[in-house]
C-alpha cells in the first residue's frame, strides 16, 4: 500500500517520509515495519508494523492540490455547529484532534474563524479553549497543506483564514 520515499500524514504527528520498509527486531520477534521520519523534525522516527491494521490506519497519503482545494471549498460552505457548553465543546475539540479528519478540522477552523470575527465585532473576547483548539488544528493541518500548496508553513494559517473566514 505504501512505499519507501512516499510522504504520508501519520496520525496527529504530521507529515512523515517513509524512509524504508524493512524487517526489524523490535521486541521478541521480527516484523516488517514502515520506517517513518517526521519531516518537520528530521531524525524523529516512528516504526509502524505493516501487519497492524490499527497502526497502519493512522497513515494516510497526502492530498493532491486539487483534492485540497475541493475539500476547502466543500468545508467552507458548511455551517459548523457551535456548542454553547464549554465542557462539551472541549470534548468535541479533543475528539476532532484525535480523529484528525481533515474535513472536520477544516470545517471547525472555518467555524471558529467566523465565530471569532463575530465576537470581535461586538467587543467580546475569544475564549482561550477555542484559541488553543484553533492553534492545534491549524498546526495539524499546516504541515501537509504547506507541502500540497507549495507555500511556507508559516503562511498556511493566513491562507486558511482567508479561505475559510467568509462564506
Amino acid at each position: 500500500m505504501f512505499h519507501a520515499g512516499q510522504k504520508v500524514l501519520y496520525g496527529a504527528h504530521g507529515v512523515c517520509c517513509i524512509t524504508a520498509v524493512e524487517i526489524r527486531n523490535l521486541g521478541k520477534e521480527k516484523k516488517e515495519y514502515y520506517c517513518l521520519e517526521l519531516v518537520e523534525q528530521p531524525g524523529t522516527m516512528f516504526y509502524v508494523p505493516t501487519g497492524n491494521p490499527a497502526a497502519v490506519g493512522k497513515m494516510r497519503p497526502l492530498l493532491s492540490r486539487d483534492e485540497f482545494e475541493a475539500l476547502v471549498t466543500a468545508q467552507k460552505e458548511r455551517d459548523w455547529v457551535w456548542i454553547e457548553d464549554e465542557n462539551q465543546r472541549k470534548q468535541r475539540y479533543r475528539e476532532l484532534i484525535t480523529q484528525n479528519d481533515r474535513g472536520e478540522l477544516i470545517a471547525a477552523v472555518g467555524g471558529l474563524y467566523r465565530h471569532k470575527r463575530q465576537l470581535e465585532e461586538t467587543g467580546r473576547k475569544f475564549h482561550i479553549c477555542d484559541e488553543a483548539f484553533l492553534r492545534d488544528a491549524t498546526r495539524l493541518l499546516s504541515g501537509e497543506f504547506a507541502l500540497v500548496l507549495g507555500i511556507p508553513r508559516s503562511e498556511v494559517a493566513q491562507y486558511m483564514k482567508d479561505q475559510l473566514e467568509t462564506k
